[in-house]
């Protein structure tokens, strides 16, 4: 991959699996940076993706797309119109969640 580069994005659409340790922190630094558009916020338990939308709401910036449940991340990831998916869940589900994501065409 030596000397590889991606085609640049003007918008980064950007999707985020989990919701509680450190996932809300990641949607505050995220909703200051130009050029991101948070698409969606996905949980296992709805509650935290409703806190995650205030700070989305506190930002000045439109509610994303809700996810939750079980298997509301692999929904996330078949998602036509998000680029990149934030991984903010338990060490254990992040190789199959970014092998998911990746095999969807997601950065």
């Amino acid at each position: 991959m030596s000397g590889y580069a991606a085609p640049k994005l003007e918008k980064v659409r950007i999707g985020f699996i989990g919701l509680g340790m450190r996932g809300p922190g990641a949607v505050q630094r995220m909703s200051h940076i130009e050029g991101v558009e948070i698409k969606a916020l996905c949980d296992k338990y709805p509650d935290r993706v409703a806190k995650a939308q205030q700070i989305l709401k506190k930002a000045g910036l439109p509610a994303a797309r809700e996810y939750s449940g079980e298997d509301g991340w692999k929904a996330l990831c078949e998602s036509q119109d998000i680029d990149l998916v934030y991984i903010c869940t338990p060490w254990s589900l992040h190789t199959p969640m970014a092998v998911y994501s990746m095999n969807n065409g997601k950065h």
